[in-house]
């Protein structure tokens, strides 16, 4: 069986200019029994930092976190947040929620 090529990453984000604070990713394929979820946070910590939360998992579970780091303002996290949903993209995640 032969593999389809990757799609290349794309240039231009429309759903990182989107997003200020939250962003939910899903991917649903029926055939291999697959419902995921990947949600982006930007939160802000108690020393006034934002830090950025990842939560990811099966659909209708809470799903697993981790904290990506601090930082003190969203243009200092913009390269990680940019990476991230570049990598749900080229994996067939569908942007459903942002703010």
């Amino acid at each position: 069986m032969r593999r389809q090529p990757r799609a290349q990453p794309m240039r231009e984000l429309p759903a990182v200019a989107g997003f200020q604070s939250y962003a939910r990713f899903e991917r649903v394929t029926p055939e291999a029994n697959g419902q995921r979820f990947y949600v982006l946070t930007l939160q802000p910590t108690l020393l006034g930092d934002l830090a950025l939360v990842r939560t990811w998992g099966r659909i209708g579970t809470q799903g697993q976190q981790r904290l990506s780091g601090s930082y003190p303002d969203r243009d200092t996290a913009q390269p990680l947040v940019e990476r991230l949903v570049r990598r749900r993209l080229t994996r067939r995640y569908e942007l459903v929620d942002w703010t």
